[in-house]
């Protein structure tokens, strides 16, 4: 058996769909049974459990040979505390886990953020889930680093599709290793099934090539025959000022806004070479094309 925790994430579902398509017997986690339904009808386990209850988890990871975790959601808008948060959840699996006979592989997504040890806002915790997984007798764990996620554009393109102008504060001709999440689900289920193997504890991941804003933005434009679309880049007091206009509390506007200065100030950043072990192949014109059909 291989459980997914947060499976209705988007990574974790795309985990979770890439055992499901291998054939493999997979038990699936997430707070509201009825979204784990789409892969019960395939056959998977669904269990409800809560990410930040040890009590729930444990038993919802018995059986287990291999699991999937993370720390999800990745982003409480309205939190106080997130920190506190991403405690508690490392914590529970942490104790889950321990208490799991036979449990010989997990899988954990991290992020590029783990390379940087002033990770701040909501990537703080990255880095100490997998400390916290490390610890764990009789389990090798393989920590994956993803580098800039190509959902992150899902904004963008709601913005250029209205008024033809997307804004942030991540600079025009950064070059970011962007990454589709269905390829970090492949990567993971074949580690967890032992089709794959890492080299390292920890697995930084990219797409086929680097890619800019500037780039991105005039993709979504010529996608959305918007072919005057253009990238604005803010400042972090706009960016802040932004978030909490949308909701964001005053402490997770902060998070976000430094989280967001540490990349566009190049102090997150990929330490590994592009090679056969790190690339995966979707480029972001195939992405937008799928996000867009």
């Amino acid at each position: 058996m291989i459980v997914v925790s947060s499976a209705t994430s988007n990574t974790g579902s795309a985990v979770a769909e890439a055992l499901l398509a291998a054939g493999e017997k997979v038990r699936v986690l997430g707070r509201d049974r009825n979204r784990l339904q789409r892969f019960a009808d395939r056959g998977a386990e669904a269990v409800e459990a809560r990410n930040d209850d040890p009590d729930s988890l444990r038993g919802a990871f018995d059986g287990a040979h291999a699991a999937f975790v993370m720390i999800a959601p990745g982003l409480i808008p309205g939190s106080t505390d997130y920190p506190a948060y991403q405690r508690r959840v490392i914590s529970a699996h942490r104790e889950a886990l321990a208490a799991v006979p036979g449990l010989t592989r997990i899988v954990s997504l991290s992020g590029w953020a783990a390379n940087y040890d002033g990770a701040r806002g909501p990537v703080w915790g990255l880095r100490r889930l997998e400390e916290a997984l490390d610890t764990l007798p009789g389990v090798e764990p393989t920590h994956l680093r993803p580098g800039w996620f190509m959902e992150n554009t899902l904004p963008m393109i709601e913005e250029i599709r209205a008024t033809g102008v997307a804004r942030g504060l991540i600079p025009a001709g950064l070059p970011l290793p962007a990454i589709d999440t269905a390829d970090i689900g492949q990567v993971a289920a074949g580690l967890l099934t032992g089709q794959r193997a890492a080299r390292t504890r920890t697995l930084e991941l990219q797409g086929p090539r680097d890619i800019t804003l500037a780039e991105i933005t005039a993709a979504i434009g010529e996608a959305l025959g918007r072919r005057d679309a253009r990238y604005e880049q803010i400042d972090a007091a706009t960016l802040r000022d932004t978030l909490l206009a949308g909701g964001f509390s005053a402490h997770m506007a902060d998070g976000t806004t430094a989280m967001t200065s540490d990349v566009a100030e190049r102090r997150i950043a990929m330490t590994r070479p592009r090679d056969a072990e790190t690339a995966t192949s979707t480029t972001f014109d195939e992405f937008l094309a799928r996000i867009l059909r």
